[in-house]
């Protein structure tokens, strides 16, 4: 789907993962969300209202996505109030999804949106390059590094700590009751 077009199509994403990308008047393009396995993939304003698309979207991964057009939305709605209430649960959950995305863009550090962005996808790191979590981030590609390497510090850190609890209470234990130990 391009920018400046109509989004005819919104999808559920069985596997795969797809960008979104918005250019501004100057040309800049910019990662401005992702989508991921159980989640919609569309323009969704576009979608509805049948305007043009704010954002272009690229499979960035081998994709199997189920479609649905405007038209058997619509039939799918009319059909009768459970329906139209699946309907405006979507919507809601739509609107929820983005409007903690607006908070996190706003609010959250860029360390806490790198590590919510790798929690969501886990394998992201794989699929993109470090140019492309840095616009999604809205960093530098070295400050997305030195994020990485802050991250991996405190995993090593804390395995560390972990270890040396646990050496200390098998030390503790065999000092302290040395008699359960002779057997």
């Amino acid at each position: 789907m391009q920018q400046n077009f109509p989004s005819l199509i919104a999808g559920w994403i069985e596997n795969g993962s797809f960008r979104y990308t918005y250019m501004n008047e100057a040309g800049n393009e910019r990662i401005v969300c992702f989508s991921f396995e159980k989640e919609f993939v569309c323009d969704y304003a576009s979608f509805i209202h049948r305007e043009p698309a704010l954002v272009s979207i690229q499979a960035i991964t081998d994709c199997v996505v189920y479609q649905l057009t405007y038209k058997e939305l619509i039939d799918f709605l009319e059909m009768n109030a459970d329906t139209q209430r699946l309907g405006r649960n979507v919507a809601e959950s739509m609107f929820k999804m983005a409007y903690k995305r607006m908070l996190q863009a706003y609010c959250d550090s860029p360390e806490q949106r790198y590590i919510t962005l790798m929690q969501r996808c886990p394998n992201l790191k794989e699929e993109v390059s470090l140019k492309e979590i840095a616009s999604f981030i809205g960093v530098t590609p070295e400050t997305v590094s030195h994020i990485r390497k802050k991250s991996i510090i405190k995993r090593v850190l804390n395995f560390f700590k972990t270890f040396l609890t646990a050496f200390c209470l098998t030390l503790h234990l065999y000092y302290i009751m040395p008699s359960a130990n002779c057997k």
